[in-house]
């Protein structure tokens, strides 16, 4: 049984096309900025005030 990919190299063949797959693919630019860690604690929303259901169902700040 053949691939899919096989086929399709054959079937450019047969048709005279040109294929690059190499070309199609786009890189991709990294974000060069650099965060400090309380940024990163402030993101992750660590420094939020907590608030839970305590006794009677009521909500309390942790």
């Amino acid at each position: 049984m053949r691939t899919i990919q096989d086929q399709m190299q054959k079937w450019i063949k047969a048709n005279n096309m040109t294929y690059h797959p190499e070309r199609n693919r786009k890189e991709r630019k990294r974000n060069k900025e650099r965060l400090t860690e309380r940024e990163i604690n402030e993101l992750m929303g660590t420094y939020r005030p907590i608030y839970r259901r305590g006794k009677g169902g009521a909500f309390r700040q942790r």
